[in-house]
């Protein structure tokens, strides 16, 4: 089980790598005159995602939800953040890919086609979201006694809607 002095551990990391992925993104550029130390980042910036992908998972595995057997609720209470990772990782792959093939020959002219560009602007846009997870309700520390430490509760975030927006007048709830 991940105890608290490891959580700040990983989330360390998390935050690392992070800082990487945001220092390889911002600098990449001025690197164009050296395209093997350009393709050494862009490798290593691809590991530091999936091994963040990796960590979120990780982290899945330790809450006591997956544990209770209750995968398909943790999994869509997280789809967002599993999906925009996944996407960033395929992104950021093929947009590296694209730059150096383009760039490798002749490294020394700025070649920027425009499926590059919107690429490039997709990449980041898939950057939205870190790929990065911290703890809410469903990551607690386990119980040292064998007591039962009450229900797991998750907030409902559908807003109820009142009868007067389905046009009958009444102010009353359903």
């Amino acid at each position: 089980m991940l105890r608290t002095s490891n959580y700040s551990l990983v989330l360390s990391l998390q935050f690392l790598l992070l800082i990487y992925d945001l220092f390889v993104n911002s600098f990449s550029e001025l690197l164009r005159m050296a395209p093997v130390i350009q393709l050494v980042l862009f490798i290593i910036q691809d590991i530091a995602i999936l091994f963040n992908i990796i960590i979120i998972f990780l982290m899945f595995f330790n809450t006591f939800v997956f544990q209770a057997g209750l995968v398909n609720l943790l999994f869509h209470k997280f789809k967002g953040t599993i999906v925009l990772s996944a996407a960033y990782l395929v992104l950021s792959i093929a947009f590296h890919i694209w730059v150096m093939n383009l760039r490798w020959k002749n490294s020394t002219c700025f070649v920027w086609t425009d499926g590059l560009q919107a690429l490039f602007v997709f990449q980041r846009l898939g950057k939205g979201q870190a790929p990065s997870w911290t703890p809410t309700d469903t990551h607690r520390p386990q119980p040292q006694s064998k007591q039962w430490a009450g229900p797991i509760c998750f907030p409902c975030t559908l807003p109820r809607l009142g009868l007067s927006l389905l046009g009958n007048g009444s102010s009353t709830f359903p």
